[in-house]
Parts: structure tokens; sequence; C-alpha cells
């Protein structure tokens, strides 16, 4: 039977040489996670000795930890705002930039408002504005059936009954409907960037919901491009996107679509979202 603290120096060994760079880190969310307390608990439970059926468990997860598999689909859930989300390998894991789309649409959804979120995956973004805005109808819809089945678990998780989940490609099945803002944070990684990416996302998350054709823009383009259709007067639109497809899409929205854009940054300051106007 082992201790936390030996167990805690193993995996970060073990993390380290594999070529994780939050070795200690992730080997402390690993521990806490499975055995149900608080990082920060563990420091003092460092000579308390471990179950022997949960240190079994651990070492299974460990093991697929340093095989470079995502922390989050080990321990099968991400946090995102303050939500605690399921997460699998059917769906992308949500990254902390596109917190900052859901602060923005939350504070330009006027109120009563319907948002749609385009490409919802494990419905993250659907949710966290449902949480900060109750007043909102708020509708996900996605291509992949495996994705959608994750949306809506999560969703009866939070009991967001009012949340619907659709499935979609693009606005396919949303005819006559208009929204007052759409959120699209849709497939952007082109085919090369793809190959050169690090293991966890290469082998582990859905390559439907990362690539795109036409260098990463043929799904951000199509969505676009039929914008003043689905938008009601006055809506608007945000975009997650590589920051080189920043300047072609407000080309696209203000050539073609007559639509206003402007370019918002990451906590990097990289062109991460690009935001649009419908001023018919």
């Amino acid at each position: 039977m082992s201790l936390y603290g030996e167990l805690r120096r193993e995996f970060t060994g073990k993390f380290a040489a594999a070529g994780i760079e939050t070795a200690a880190l992730d080997a402390e969310l690993l521990i806490s996670g499975l055995a149900g307390f608080p990082r920060s608990e563990l420091f003092f439970r460092t000579n308390d000795e471990v179950p022997v059926e949960q240190e079994n468990r651990l070492r299974a997860l460990a093991a697929r930890r340093e095989a470079r598999e995502p922390l989050q689909y080990v321990l099968g859930s991400a946090c995102f705002m303050d939500l605690e989300l399921e997460v699998t390998p059917a769906v992308l894991i949500p990254r902390p930039e596109t917190e900052l789309l859901v602060e923005w649409a939350v504070k330009h959804l006027p109120p009563g408002g319907k948002l749609l979120d385009l490409g919802t995956g494990s419905g993250a973004i659907a949710l966290a504005v449902a949480a900060e805005r109750p007043d909102a109808a708020v509708s996900g819809v996605d291509v992949s059936p495996d994705a959608l089945a994750v949306a809506r678990r999560n969703r009866t998780r939070y009991g967001f009954d009012h949340v619907e989940f659709l499935e979609s490609d693009l606005f396919a099945a949303l005819t006559g409907r208009k929204f007052d803002l759409i959120a699209a944070n849709l497939p952007y990684v082109t085919f090369r960037e793809y190959h050169s990416l690090e293991p966890e996302v290469r082998c582990f998350e859905p390559q439907l919901a990362l690539t795109a054709d036409d260098e990463g823009f043929s799904l951000i383009a199509r969505a676009a491009t039929a914008l003043p259709a689905m938008l009601l007067p006055g809506g608007r639109a945000i975009f997650e996107l590589s920051p080189h497809q920043a300047g072609r899409l407000t080309h696209l929205l203000e050539a073609k679509c007559r639509m206003r854009s402007t370019i918002l940054r990451d906590y990097t300051g990289r062109d991460r979202f690009v935001t649009a106007e419908f001023i018919p």
C-alpha cells in the first residue's frame, strides 16, 4: 500500500519523462480528483495510506495520462466558467480563451434574447450563457450525434431544461428561425497545422471538431455568409478563429454580408475573435 506523497512523486516523474510540461500539477489533480478531496488537501495527506482499490484505479488512470491522453478525458470532466462539464473523446475540451467569447455574448445578448451556439460540442458555450442569463432562450447545434449526447447530459446535470440541443449541419435544421446573437466556435485548424499539434490534441480530440478545408476557413465562411438570413435586425455574431483568419473574415463580413465587424484579442494578445453586427 502506497502513500499519497509517494504516488505524487512517482506520477510526476513518469509524466515528466513522457514530455508533459505540467507533470506535477497533473499528478496532483489526478490524485485529488479521484480521491475526492481538494488539491490543496493533498499536501496534508502526504503520509496517508492510499486504499488498495483506489491505488489500482489511480495507476490505471495515470498510465493513460502518461500516454498523453488529456487529463480532462482521463477524469471525465473539464471546468469552464463556473461549470464542471462532462467531456469525452466525442467533444473538444473547452479552452480558457473561449470564456472571453461567453463574456462578450452575455454582455451583448439583449434581455430575453435568443442565442444560438453553433457547433456546440459539450454544450459549454450554450450552458455557460444559460447560467449567466436565465432570461435568454438558448439553442445549440452540432453535426455530431455523439457530441450532442454529451451536451444533453451536461444540460441535465445543471437542470437547464430550457436549453435546446439539435443535430444540424450549421443552420440546416433551423429553417425559418432567427436569433439575436450567434456564437460560433467552429473548426478552424488547417490540415497542415493539425499534424504538428501536441499529442493530446492530435491523437485524442475529435478531428471533425478541429479541422476544415480552405486553410481551416470553409465552415466559418459558410456560417458567416448565412448570417444575414439567420440574425434578427440589430443581431450580432461572434466567431472564435485562428489569428491569421481574422482579417479574411472581417473582409467577408463587410464586403459580402454588409455587416460591421470588429477583431478582439485573447488573453495572449492574439487576434482570436471576430464580432459582427447586422444592420439591415
